[in-house]
Parts: structure tokens; sequence; C-alpha cells
């Protein structure tokens, strides 16, 4: 029994990697659908061979038979032959000669009525007159090509052949578009099942045990973007409007924040991704406010130097320095604190990008911000580069107790984010866990209940090498 639940299990987690690679990819199999029909209409308009068909039926028999209705083995074999010498060689000659054509205007064919011993005999030609023409002229000459084989054979004709007045049949639009819909889907479907059997992407708290070993802190769900109140502050706790799921999602990490720093006393921690777009400074920005609502003395620091981002989001006023301007000596440690207003929260702002991240992370100065914070601040909040990309990261993780680290719903492969932790964790004491960030709805997953659209999302930026 535990065994069949087991197999269940994998079974819905295929049907919830499939239902997101679905609608990851939907814009793209839709448009396939439409090639696909568009495809189909298009070869039919131009492509669809209007034929007209020309008939006789008759009776082949041989001149001492006294029953010409009568069916034997002998009228098969009669029908073989019989066929062979009206479709072959000679007769296209004399077709040729009688119409005074080049080849044959059209296709020849002979067929017993199903049941009888009728022979049916039909040309087919794109043109009406050239099939009526072409099936008169074999009636009329068939005993120059049957005299020296069967020469005691007749032919008794029952059905004249006729003048088509209308094609065979005519272009079956609905039909061709119908075809094209299914082909779009069939090719739509397995290009999904592809993607989805090739991605090993994390999914849920599971895959995180899985392929990470670590706990999985909180799932972060999409939120609809606003245009009223922007993208970036619609995502910002301090937004009165914020759903109430992504609220949650924030207090559980700030509860175990808590809870470590009651066992190890940890006050400083990293906030990174593996990738860029993961969603790791929002994250930081978020946790800080989650912290500093409950009264915690709290610092933001953005550290990601080379394309600092949390001043996008939180803009202050009357901003005098910054994070890399007090690397460099160029302004006080206290030139360089923010308060965010209505939270005991203090923000260092990055603004402008530096080159020089590497050296300046390292510079003793960055040690003695850090003690400095420490000292006057309950919790310090570092947003710090993605792990896969630079060195910085790990560069800052000499100063940290503890890393939260953001992984993106289905969008960066486990194996890679496995390799960037591994390198993380010879550097930091412990990893405080995992957010699963942007999390979609899933069709047997506990994501479901979010129901929020796909409309969450932001840029992480650019200028980034890969390492």
């Amino acid at each position: 029994m535990k065994d069949n639940n087991e197999d269940k299990i994998d079974l819905t987690q295929y049907f919830d990697r499939f239902y997101i690679s679905l609608m990851k990819l939907k814009k793209r199999l839709i448009l396939i659908v439409v090639i696909c029909f568009l495809l189909l209409e298009v070869r039919t308009v131009f492509f669809f061979d209007t034929v007209y068909s020309s008939s006789a039926v008759f009776i082949a028999y041989q001149n001492e038979q006294t029953n010409v209705f009568s069916q034997s083995d002998d009228n098969d074999d009669l029908l073989t032959t019989f066929s062979n010498l009206l479709t072959g060689s000679m007769m296209q000659k004399i077709i040729c000669n009688e119409l005074n054509v080049s080849s044959v205007p059209g296709q020849i064919s002979l067929s017993r009525i199903t049941d009888t011993n009728l022979i049916e005999l039909k040309v087919t030609s794109p043109q009406a007159q050239d099939a009526y023409d072409t099936i008169n002229c074999i009636i009329n000459n068939y005993s120059q090509v049957t005299e020296i084989v069967m020469s005691d054979v007749s032919l008794a004709i029952l059905d004249t052949p006729q003048l088509a007045s209308e094609p065979d049949a005519y272009p079956d639009y609905l039909r061709s578009g119908i075809y094209g819909i299914i082909l779009g889907i069939i090719i739509s479907f397995m290009i999904t099942l592809l993607y989805t059997l090739l991605r090993h992407t994390i999914l849920n708290e599971k895959d995180i045990k899985k392929y990470l070993h670590l706990e999985s802190v909180a799932k972060v769900p999409y939120v609809p973007s606003s245009k009223k109140y922007g993208r970036q502050q619609n995502l910002l706790l301090s937004n009165p409007r914020i759903q109430y799921q992504f609220k949650q999602s924030f207090s559980d990490i700030r509860l175990k924040i808590e809870q470590t720093h009651k066992k190890s006393g940890i006050q400083v921690i990293m906030v990174s991704s593996t990738m860029p777009n993961e969603g790791k400074t929002i994250t930081a920005v978020n946790t800080a406010l989650a912290l500093a609502d409950k009264k915690y003395k709290v610092a933001l620091v953005d550290l990601d130097l080379r394309n600092p981002s949390i001043y996008q989001m939180v803009k202050g006023q009357n901003i005098s320095g910054n994070i890399i301007d007090y690397l460099k000596n160029n302004f006080l440690y206290e030139e360089i604190i923010n308060r965010f207003n209505g939270y005991s929260l203090d923000i260092i702002y990055g603004v402008q990008s530096s080159q020089e991240a590497t050296e300046l992370l390292s510079k003793d100065k960055m040690q003695e911000l850090i003690d400095k914070l420490k000292s006057e601040y309950d919790y310090v909040i570092l947003d710090v580069p993605p792990l896969y990309m630079m060195e910085d990261a790990l560069l800052v993780s000499q100063y940290c107790d503890t890393a939260l680290i953001v992984i993106k719903q289905d969008y960066v492969n486990s194996f890679d984010i496995a390799d960037a932790l591994e390198e993380l964790n010879e550097r930091i004491p412990s990893i405080l866990g995992v957010v699963i960030n942007q999390v979609k709805p899933t069709l047997f997953g506990q994501n479901s209940h979010y129901g929020y659209g796909y409309g969450y999302g932001y840029g992480y930026g650019y200028g980034y090498g890969k390492k």
C-alpha cells in the first residue's frame, strides 16, 4: 500500500511539472497550433488537385461463354490481363496518336465492382474533356491491343461514359483546418512533454530536500503587477494592498530567522540566488521589512555592487553617500545610513554600479562596516550578487552568519543550484534555508490554492559575466 502511494505522488509530480511547462510555453504552443492550421489551409488553397472523371461499366467475356454474367476464377485472371493491356504502353501510344498529344492526358484504372463480374473503367484528368476523350479512345480501340493475346474476348458496354459536369471533389477547408489544429496539438504536446522531461528544476519542497538536502523556509507566490502602484512598490510589504499569502510567506521567513537567532545567535544574513532574475533583492527587502515590522532594529545593505537594485525598489530621499563611496573612503559611516520611514529599518544603498566590486568587498573597510552594523542592529540583511555569476557573493559570505537562498520555481537547473551551494557551504557556517519564489498554481500540488494570476515578475538586470 505504501509503494502505491509513493507511485501516485510521483505521478502527480509529473502532472504538475507538465502543467507548469504548459503554462510557461502556452504562447509558443498556441502559435504552433495556429501555424499548423494556416499551413494546411494554404496547402488546400494552392495545392488541391481538382480532377474530373469519366467512367464506363462493361463485361469482358470470352466469345464461347454462354452466361456472361456468371462469376468464376477465370474472370479474375481475365481482369488482370485486360487491365495490363488497357493501361500498357501499346494502348498509351494509340491514345497519343488518336488524340494527337505527347502523353496520355489522364490516369487509367480498371476495377471489379464488388460481388459482380462487372468491370469499371475510369479515366481521371485535370480536364473533364480530356478524361472523356481518353476513355472513348480506349473503348473504340481496345481490340487493337487485345486481338493478339485475347482475340476471343469481347466487351459488352453496360454504362457508357459521360462528360463530367463537375469535379470529383471540392476543397474541404473545414477538414483541413481541423487536421491542422490536431497536428498542432500533437506537436505542442510532444514539445511540452520533452520540455518537462529534460528540465531538472526545483518545483516544491520535496525537490528542495531531494536535490539540495535543505529546508524550505517559505513559498512566495505570484502577485499580479499593478499599474496604479507600480511593479516594485506593489511587491513590498509596505504596500497596504499586498496579497495575504505573499505577506504570510515573509512572516514564515521572519519566524525562521527568529527561531535560528534564539538557537545560534545569528545576526548577519546574506540573501542570494543562483542566477539573476530569481527575486533575491525583493526577498531581501521584504525580509528586512518583516523583521522591522516586529520592532527589531534592522539594517539592509545593498552589496550587489555590479548591479545595485534596492534603490529602485525603495527610493529614499536626500541620499548623500552609498556603499561604494564608503568603501572608497569618500564618506563616513554615519553619512551612508538612510532611514526607511515608518519602520525601524535603515538602508545602505548602492546607487551606481562598479566594476571594482571584488576589490572593494575584499577591503578591511568591509569588515569594519559589518562589525559596526552588528553592534547597532538586531539583524543585518545583505543583498548580494547571484552565486553563479562572480566571486562577489563568496567574498561577502565570510562576513555572514548564515544565508537565505532564493530559488525561482522551475527556473534554474537543480544541478547548477547544488554546485553553487556546495561552494557556498565551504565559506559559510550554515544555510538558513531556501525560499521558493514566484510559485505558480499546479494541478495537484499545494500551490494551487494561491490562485494568483501569472503577472508577477521583476527584472534583475544585466552586466554579469558567466562564471
